[in-house]
């Protein structure tokens, strides 16, 4: 099965879950977390669980700091 990262915004919180992706069938979550501040201290915390399933945090922070510097991604902003 193939594995989702759901992020959702609810008024002044961020709303981070991962969940396995299936059709017309309950679909329990894997893990969730709830940020409702913009602490670096938990967005920190975020991206060490996210680095503890096997996602490449290493290689997006890379590329995130690769975006700070592109001109052509202006309608990101």
């Amino acid at each position: 099965m193939t594995e989702l990262l759901v992020i959702k915004k609810e008024n002044e919180k961020l709303k981070f879950k991962v969940t396995e992706k299936q059709l017309n069938r309950w679909n329990p979550n894997k893990y969730e977390k709830i940020i409702t501040n913009r602490d670096y201290n938990l967005l920190a915390y975020l991206f060490y669980d996210l680095y503890n399933m096997g996602y490449p945090i290493e290689k997006a922070i890379e590329k995130f700091k690769r975006f700070l510097n592109e001109p052509d991604l202006f309608f990101l902003k």
